[in-house]
């Protein structure tokens, strides 16, 4: 397997993207930040402008993250190389409007996310399907329609649920209309080898977005670190909590140590190791996928661009499949389809 380059909003970039919220914080109803990571501001922007010189060429961010700070840092940490980079945002925070795409409240956030990333257009923006309602579906189109049309944004994008449709006929019914009503140049979803293959109005996604030419944003590679091992590195294991807020019951940690043993054993124990071989089942998975991977610290930014440097044979990849198959399976048998990674 040779990575080849992705096209993005008019751009030849990097499959490998950088994921930005962990530096701004996951900000709740309640203010609160349960992602932010410990890297000082400082130090997150000098990750982001290595990043850069070491050929990173997407960033991914949201006025949620950190209400902005995640948008601020990545502005004045990309300024200087803003006609380099694809900077993807999305429209995430309500506040006090009606609707969080009721269009003066979708043109607000927009102009404040041009003067907090400190530009004068943006790559990407992108909507959640599941967000626009039938009031504001026509209107939040229209808008972004118009923006485009001026250049204001490039391409717009849309993220699909995280919940496949695929056996609910009006939940895809539904994500049809938005579809053709949206009509995005992107398409995002979270996805990794625990997530099972995704449906986008009754058409698995791949295939769909092949058929469209679209590429597609993946969030979550790494199923939050479960993929890594991290969380369950030997027995007896017990309950955690992430960095993010997502549990993990001491059943599910078993299940899924037990079912990257092959992967341990054939490549190594080393989390960076099942951090690789997840980063790139997901590259692996589409020719127009742009992989998102978040990082805490400026060495796990470092590492995972290298990791991505030496390609996987055929049979690495299936036995990779195989495995996160397998796991999948048994995660289904407890009960835990789909809550460990969505």
């Amino acid at each position: 397997m040779t990575l080849s380059p992705r096209f993005l909003a008019g751009m030849t970039v990097h499959p490998l993207g950088v994921g930005c919220r962990p530096i701004g914080g996951l900000v709740t109803g309640t203010g609160t930040s349960p992602s932010r990571s410990e890297l000082q501001d400082d130090d997150a922007r000098d990750g982001l402008k290595w990043a850069v010189k070491r050929g990173a060429t997407v960033f991914d961010t949201a006025d949620i993250y950190g209400l902005g700070h995640s948008e601020r840092l990545v502005g004045q940490a990309l300024a200087h190389d803003r006609d380099k980079v694809c900077i993807t945002t999305r429209v995430a925070f309500r506040g006090t409007a009606a609707h969080l795409y009721a269009p003066p409240h979708l043109r607000h956030q927009l102009e404040q996310t041009l003067e907090n990333l400190q530009t004068d257009y943006l790559d990407v923006v992108f909507l959640d399907a599941d967000s626009l309602g039938d009031c504001f579906l026509e209107d939040a189109a229209v808008t972004v329609k118009d923006l485009r049309a001026r250049r204001l944004i490039r391409a717009v994008g849309l993220s699909l649920p995280s919940q496949s449709a695929a056996s609910d006929p009006a939940a895809g019914a539904r994500l049809a209309r938005v579809l053709d009503t949206m009509e995005p140049d992107v398409l995002a979803v979270r996805y990794n080898g625990l997530t099972g293959e995704p449906y986008i109005a009754g058409e698995e996604l791949f295939a769909y977005a092949a058929r469209k030419q679209l590429p597609v944003l993946v969030g979550e590679p790494l199923a939050r670190g479960l993929l890594t091992g991290k969380y369950c590195t030997t027995p007896p294991f017990t309950p955690v909590v992430t960095p993010s807020g997502q549990r993990f019951n001491a059943e599910q940690l078993a299940v899924v140590h037990h079912g990257l043993e092959p992967l341990r054993q054939h490549f190594g124990e080393d989390p960076a190791v099942l951090a690789r071989l997840a980063l790139m089942f997901c590259l692996d998975r589409y020719d127009r996928a742009i992989v998102l991977a978040g990082f805490s610290t400026s060495d796990q930014l470092e590492t995972n661009f290298a990791l991505t440097d030496e390609p996987l044979s055929a049979d690495d990849l299936a036995l990779v499949d195989d495995s996160y198959r397998r796991l999948r399976t048994r995660l289904s048998s407890i009960g835990a389809t789909g809550s460990p990674v969505s």
